[in-house]
């Protein structure tokens, strides 16, 4: 049992690097750099806890009072002056300016979500593939990983002439969040083609994808 508790650890482990990798979408770089700190300094806080206060024997007083004022003094410096975690970073100036979210040199080549995007889209006649994802969703990140940023997709999509739009919803949007109540989504994922007819509904597609699905609406969605 102890084993199987020790190796459970490390897929608790991984989940906790991955949530800490998200403190650069709202903190940027010097976020990571600051949590991470705060961190270090609460785990060796918790430990002179452990080792001196539950387990000690001689001066617990001292020791709880130097573990509080470790925990109490790394937070207010690392989350509170140099981090200043109650006021997150602007949205990302290539998504306010309008310009490309592609990811990668081969990736699709993702605009800004905004319902006047879709509007002037449909307007001149062509298809619009919207992806409503957030880089907390693991649904929303599998089905890009297996179903949305793949060749036969993005061959698919400039086959069409259709227009990616990606609503990152990382960071909670009232616009988005009354879209995705509009779909009857309660948050994410939603994945919604729109035909090149303009008078043509909708296609929302479920929440775990397949290529098949994908290509399926997207070929629906150009006649």
């Amino acid at each position: 049992m102890e084993k199987f508790k020790n190796v459970m650890g490390f897929p608790m482990l991984a989940t906790a690097v991955w949530l800490f990798s998200l403190t650069v979408t709202h903190y940027g770089k010097r976020g990571a750099l600051w949590f991470g700190m705060f961190l270090v300094v609460l785990s060796l806080a918790l430990w002179v806890w452990g080792e001196f206060v539950q387990r000690g024997t001689k001066r617990q007083g001292l020791a709880m009072a130097i573990s509080v004022l470790l925990a109490t003094s790394g937070f207010v410096y690392a989350m509170e002056i140099e981090l200043q975690w109650r006021a997150p970073i602007a949205a990302g100036a290539a998504g306010a300016a309008g310009g490309s979210l592609k990811e990668s040199p081969d990736g699709i080549d993702w605009q800004p979500w905004s319902p006047e995007a879709v509007t002037a889209a449909r307007a001149a006649g062509r298809p619009v593939f919207v992806d409503f994802t957030a880089d907390w969703c693991v649904t929303c990140q599998a089905n890009k990983k297996t179903s949305i940023e793949i060749a036969t997709v993005r061959t698919k999509l400039k086959a069409i002439n259709a227009v990616p739009l990606l609503a990152d919803y990382t960071r909670e949007n009232p616009v988005m969040a009354a879209e995705l109540k509009r779909f009857g989504r309660a948050g994410v994922p939603l994945v919604v083609v729109y035909p090149r007819n303009a008078a043509d509904a909708p296609i929302v597609l479920p929440e775990v994808l397949t290529p098949g699905l994908v290509l399926g609406a997207l070929e629906q969605a150009a006649k």
